[in-house]
């Protein structure tokens, strides 16, 4: 699905994005528009966004497959004298049986910002959208970029969640905690007795609308016979799964999942409540199990337990707020 445009005289010189020929102007508008608030994820996209630009045969592809995939190959673009100095992508994705739309990359060059060019490009994406009677419309935006939050809600968005990305890099970690024990609970190997509670837990932290993005995958962490036959299937990522119990009760499930990026993911399946204590006593049964420690990335709900995260020497990345449009 082609995000088209009807031009009437006088129109803002608006255009649909086209991946065949855009494709490495809009990355080095976004790389321009967001250097100071660039992840090593977004530096390892736009570079992967580069190399696709130059492969013809994956454009043509890319082109045909717009608004099909879960991918940036449609939205609208701002054209002035050949130059794009604005972009707005359009990314389709499916829960189930309902479709949801994200609004991504809107990027302004700083030449042409505070013209309401940013404006013009998420009213456009709106009027395209809007009679799909979508299953939902969704954003995100950086919670320090406070002009680009009140456009959002001057549209019509209203914030839903705020999430951060934390790292944990081992050589931070205090080497005297590596002989910390909780007394009273235990760590061990992840049980299928543990998967409808460990299932709840996710749910919460990690609710299908806002984890489609994410490389978590329920279907490889779950317990018994299907979930060993999913990982056993699976070439990569490697998926390791620890539970952490007190008195023969579940306080939650770490799932460690590698990455070829900077660092790998952990998943974190318990209560607001017991965080801290979950944390306490995996933190150094993972330390001290065979194996190179490379650094640890989570993506969390953003809440007052994340001080538990803090005192365990993770360190917040980026806060993304979480917008979905309510006209």
């Amino acid at each position: 699905m082609t995000a088209r445009l009807a031009k009437r005289p006088g129109s803002p010189p608006i255009r649909p994005f086209d991946v065949r020929s855009d494709l490495l102007s809009v990355s080095d508008l976004v790389e321009l528009c967001f250097a100071d608030r660039l992840t090593p994820d977004g530096e390892a996209l736009l570079r992967k966004m580069r190399s696709s630009a130059r492969n013809q045969r994956f454009q043509e592809w890319a082109y045909h497959m717009a608004g099909r995939v879960s991918m940036p190959f449609t939205g609208y673009v701002w054209e002035e004298r050949g130059e794009i100095v604005g972009n707005l992508s359009l990314i389709p994705y499916h829960i189930g049986k309902k479709q949801y739309y994200m609004i991504a990359n809107v990027a302004v060059h700083p030449e042409y910002q505070r013209k309401g060019i940013a404006r013009s490009l998420v009213q456009v994406a709106l009027d395209f959208l809007l009679p799909r009677r979508l299953d939902g419309i969704w954003l995100q935006v950086d919670e320090g970029n406070q002009a680009a939050v009140d456009l959002y809600l001057r549209k019509g968005f209203k914030e839903i969640s705020r999430r951060t990305t934390w790292i944990l890099k081992p050589r931070d970690i205090n080497r005297e905690f590596l002989n910390w024990h909780v007394p009273g609970f235990s760590v061990q190997d992840h049980r299928a007795k543990y998967w409808i509670q460990q299932k709840k837990w996710l749910e919460k932290n990690y609710p299908p609308e806002v984890r489609w993005h994410l490389p978590l995958r329920p279907e490889y962490l779950r317990g018994g016979l299907p979930g060993t036959i999913s990982r056993l299937l699976l070439v990569d990522p490697k998926i390791k799964q620890w539970a952490v119990t007190a008195g023969g009760e579940l306080i939650g499930v770490v799932s460690w999942q590698s990455s070829k990026t900077h660092a790998d993911w952990i998943w974190i399946a318990s209560s607001a409540e017991t965080e801290g204590v979950l944390l306490d006593a995996f933190l150094p049964h993972w330390l001290n199990s065979p194996g190179l420690k490379r650094s640890l990335r989570l993506n969390f709900p953003k809440r007052k337990t994340n001080l538990s995260l803090e005192t365990h020497w993770f360190k917040p990345a980026r806060t993304l707020i979480w917008m979905k449009y309510r006209g």
